[in-house]
């Protein structure tokens, strides 16, 4: 039975969001499905056919050049590939290069699209530095995104910008803020 994929939020913070998995006979059911499965009050982002696959190493047995397409800005490459391993699938690339016949790869993720197979290949060896972006951004960009969410309801509740002491003002009410906000996350049930 085919496994799905569902990737769910509540309200609107950025850092705010989950994924989750299913089996489905099929899309239809997948998104009646997605409804059961995900946490009242959260909504649905996008529901996607996955089959994951262990990470396996094996080599191009046949690849075959499908044109270009762009995507925000940037010029992908799509092949057709063939790996010694059986698994047949489309493959992005950003450089026309970057894989060959014969080229040993890792397998990271067979997906089934209704454009058909896609597989998701590595240089063996080759972190690929992905996972922060995968969950949402870096360590980093999460609380620079909360720091920004803080300050902004502590600029709304100071009121006047002008008034004596209207800095610290701001950031003793960022920290409540944040304060309640860690709070009231602890307290949700889902």
């Amino acid at each position: 039975m085919p496994r799905f994929e569902v990737t769910y939020f509540r309200g609107y913070d950025h850092d705010d969001w989950d994924k989750a998995q299913f089996n489905a006979v099929d899309a239809d059911e997948a998104k009646h499905k997605a409804l059961d499965v995900i946490p009242p009050g959260h909504r649905v982002k996008r529901i996607k056919p996955i089959q994951n696959t262990m990470e396996q190493t094996t080599k191009i047995q046949n690849i075959t050049p499908q044109g270009t397409f762009d995507y925000n800005g940037k010029t992908f490459h799509k092949f057709d590939v063939i790996l010694e391993n059986g698994m047949v699938g489309e493959v992005n690339a950003m450089t026309p290069d970057k894989w060959k016949e014969g080229d040993e790869c890792v397998v990271k993720e067979q997906n089934t699209t209704k454009w058909g197979p896609r597989l998701k290949l590595d240089k063996p060896g080759f972190s690929g530095g992905g996972s922060p972006s995968q969950k949402g951004g870096s360590n980093n960009d999460v609380k620079g995104i909360v720091a920004s969410w803080a300050v902004a309801c502590a600029m709304q509740a100071a009121g006047d910008p002008f008034q004596k002491d209207y800095d610290s003002i701001v950031l003793q009410l960022a920290r409540v803020a944040l304060s309640a906000r860690k709070v009231i996350k602890d307290e949700v049930e889902v």
